[in-house]
């Protein structure tokens, strides 16, 4: 059987960049491209800044083989974080934004009348660029679900090209929020999430206005969306339905919920958030907002303090940034360090501080 050979798939700007880069004299031969980049993967300068992200091995490939720019979803990993046991913890894999909406609508089935269920998802497409994120699930998804809207909508609000802003969102905070991120998600979405579902791209005229990435641009870091704007309700034992009388809401959905005050402070502890003021009987203002993002190398976060956060039904390693906006938690995608055990007992006590804290 012989085996069919493919160009690999890289981004536009990728392809500029290397182009630039065998018009070059001294690259006119393919074999001085590959010395250069591994002897400084990350020596390309600003005009070609984004080899310096691009494996070697598939470096190598693009200049055997040749290259396509039309990226694709390769794999979606939908994992559902909340809601009825049986579902949680499961990774459900589609390979095309169709069947990953059809996960989404049967998860739906299942959703909570009021409020959603966190579900976490990865998507990995044919460029090797991976994106990770959160959909809160919602009965109304068993219609509309659709992941491909979500990313692209997350993806244009960060890029500075929402349609819509939300009602509580003022054009001046919305250019405070988005900051120095617009570029990043500009490129996303031309380059990755509008080709894969076959969308035109951006106006060229935008892309050439954007300032030029630096020579060595910090690792790619998509941002999770912000949970903000905390309500704490505490219910009497017997108005608790669950068993958990610490009801959180963000927005006026069900965030979480906890069975003891000492859960309820730990929680805000790691998350930095602070219990405000009363602004109603028995419902007081949660301060601070945060955001849980997955990346894909720990080594850009080993500075950081760590924490241990539940995710998909289990304990996980978590690096912890505050800043004066937000406390930004990273865990890393693919996340191997997870474990499932009763951290209640002494043994399980001893994991924690096995393999969390040393």
């Amino acid at each position: 059987m012989t085996k069919t050979i493919r160009p690999e798939t890289i981004t536009k700007i990728q392809a500029v960049a290397l182009e630039s880069v065998k018009a070059l004299p001294e690259f006119s031969n393919t074999d001085n491209i590959l010395h250069a980049h591994m002897t400084d993967p990350k020596g390309w300068g600003a005009e070609y800044a984004e080899l310096n992200d691009m494996d070697y091995r598939q470096l190598k490939r693009v200049l055997k083989y040749g290259y396509t720019t039309h990226v694709q979803v390769k794999r979606i990993v939908i994992t559902r974080g909340e809601g009825p046991s049986a579902e949680c913890g499961k990774p459900r894999l589609a390979k095309t934004w169709e069947e990953a909406n059809e996960i989404l609508k049967r998860m739906a089935l299942t959703a909570p009348k009021q409020g959603y269920d966190k579900t976490d998802f990865e998507i990995l497409f044919t460029n090797g660029d991976i994106y990770n994120g959160r959909y809160d699930l919602t009965q109304e998804d068993r219609i509309s679900g659709n992941l491909y809207e979500h990313v692209k909508g997350h993806c244009e609000f960060y890029g500075g090209i929402c349609k819509r802003l939300p009602d509580h969102i003022t054009p001046e905070q919305y250019t405070q929020i988005i900051g120095e991120y617009t570029v990043m998600y500009l490129q996303l979405l031309d380059n990755v999430i509008y080709p894969s579902a076959n969308e035109k791209g951006l106006d060229p005229e935008l892309l050439q206005s954007l300032p030029v990435m630096t020579a060595n641009p910090p690792k790619k870091r998509y941002l999770a969306p912000l949970e903000s704007n905390f309500t704490l309700m505490k219910l009497s034992p017997e108005l608790s339905k669950d068993d958990n009388p610490y009801i959180v809401y963000s927005g006026g959905s069900r965030h979480t919920s906890f069975k003891t005050p000492e859960g309820l402070e730990r929680w805000m502890k790691n998350f930095g958030l602070r219990l405000g003021e009363e602004i109603q009987a028995n419902t007081y203002k949660i301060h601070g907002a945060y955001r849980v993002s997955m990346i894909g190398n720990r080594a850009e976060v080993l500075h950081l303090p760590q924490i241990v956060i539940k995710m998909n039904c289990c304990m996980v390693r978590a690096y912890k940034e505050v800043t004066p906006e937000s406390t930004n938690i990273y865990v890393v995608s693919n996340y191997i360090e997870k474990f499932n055990f009763d951290y209640s007992t002494p043994k399980g006590l001893w994991y924690l501080k096995k393999f969390f804290w040393n």
